[in-house]
């Protein structure tokens, strides 16, 4: 499911290649899905963390592979604000907007990626940035001096999702 072309996964497969929203020769959705990758590299690191390296061997090695990768492509979409577009490969298209959930997953998956050893120290820099560009951008204080963390994803039904703006 990954694309060659940009380095992220598609959204969604379908094996029988008969819902709505996917090409009916690949079985794969159009788009790349923000919290997805964000959800799929969480996934990714948290499972090198558990496992035994010595054991799953080769597995463990592509596993690693996989995720370093991902984060390599991820890093292309990287916004100049430190977050990435809910729809990534479309930044700036009208209605995509920078995510919250899915960049503060990001920065997660960089920062505890260089934690662990699986990325180079200079993608910290990377992680922090993602970090304040969602502080920066979304974090508010109230009257009261209560947090509040927006621009967290509105929609959320693939059955909506056949094109791009389905997503926005």
């Amino acid at each position: 499911m990954r694309d060659p072309k940009t380095g992220l996964y598609y959204h969604a497969y379908d094996s029988s290649r008969a819902m709505f929203w996917c090409d009916r020769v690949t079985g794969l959705s159009q788009n790349f899905w923000l919290r997805a990758l964000g959800w799929f590299s969480m996934a990714l690191l948290d499972t090198l963390d558990k496992a035994d390296a010595s054991a799953a061997g080769e597995s463990y090695e592509k596993l690693k592979q996989i995720f370093v990768e991902l984060m390599d492509a991820m890093l292309k979409y990287q916004d100049e604000s430190g977050m990435w577009y809910q729809v990534v490969n479309f930044g700036g298209m009208d209605k995509n907007y920078l995510e919250t959930s899915g960049s503060s997953i990001m920065a997660y998956a960089l920062l505890k990626g260089v934690r662990l050893g699986f990325l180079p120290e200079s993608y910290r820099a990377y992680g922090e940035k993602a970090f304040h560009g969602i502080c920066d951008q979304y974090l508010s204080t109230d009257e009261n001096g209560n947090l509040h963390l927006d621009g967290n994803l509105s929609r959320g039904r693939l059955r909506r999702r056949k094109q791009t703006a389905g997503y926005l």
